[in-house]
């Protein structure tokens, strides 16, 4: 598996209004891309929080959160004049992400180099894209499955549910679920405070049902697999932001 996961990792490295309203500029900083998480869930019951294996794979290099950008700026904004990436890949920064605008007295000095480091690029608002945990919840015909909890970019391997094509009505055991669970936050940087947030739980899935393959890791290749997760960047951004943009004016 492990070799498996690194031939995803080759690919991402390859692949590489009001007045007020129309003046703002953002800059957007990514905290997604340290690492993908491939997610097992486990089949016996238990006190644990997380009744899930988690493989968190590390990434070398800033792919992922190139991808968020390119997703960030691919969006249109109501009311943006421009959107600036950041590229800032230092641990403290994801380490610290859902803590970094929280007014926590422990991560305000690293706020405040933050801040210091966008100065130069004189914008109104910071736009941070921070790792969400949530419920793994994948949707099937009659509502959603999954158990535990998922976060950031990564796949949900289950070799344990049986599923029933809709099409077909084949059935097997085992689907692969690609995901992205990110939050948006809008940090005013006049006023030193989260003005907006949206939060996204996006997947897609396929099912060993009906396929010619008994693993569902197998189920597509390596460069599909980064294509889904772009795709998950692309088309809930691109809906995301203006309802983060909505949700402030209110």
């Amino acid at each position: 598996m492990r070799a498996a996961i690194g031939a995803v990792i080759a690919v991402l490295s390859m692949g590489a209004a009001s007045n007020v309203a129309a003046q703002e500029r953002w800059a957007a900083l990514s905290l997604l891309g340290d690492r993908i998480s491939v997610v097992y869930p486990r089949t016996e019951t238990g006190t644990r929080l997380n009744p899930n294996l988690i493989e968190a794979v590390k990434m070398e290099d800033d792919v992922l959160d190139r991808l968020a950008l390119r997703a960030v700026m691919q969006a249109q904004v109501p009311g943006v004049a421009e959107i600036v990436p950041l590229a800032l890949r230092d641990p403290r920064f994801y380490e610290a992400q859902q803590r970094l605008l929280t007014g926590d007295a422990q991560t305000k000095p690293l706020l405040e180099s933050l801040l210091k480091a966008v100065a130069p690029a004189k914008v109104t608002h910071l736009l941070l894209v921070a790792k969400l945990r949530d419920e793994a919840s994948f949707r099937v015909r009659d509502g959603h499955i999954g158990i535990g909890r998922v976060e950031g970019l990564g796949f949900y391997v289950d070799r344990v549910t049986r599923m029933q094509r809709t099409d077909t009505a084949e059935s097997d055991t085992g689907f692969l679920a690609p995901f992205a669970y990110y939050h948006l936050l809008l940090f005013d940087i006049g006023s030193r405070r989260v003005v907006a947030e949206e939060r996204v739980t996006a997947s897609t899935m396929y099912l060993v049902a009906g396929s010619r393959e008994g693993d569902p890791w197998q189920l597509v290749s390596a460069d599909r697999k980064v294509e889904d997760l772009e795709r998950l960047l692309n088309q809930h951004m691109r809906t995301a932001l203006p309802r983060l943009q909505a949700v402030r004016r209110g």
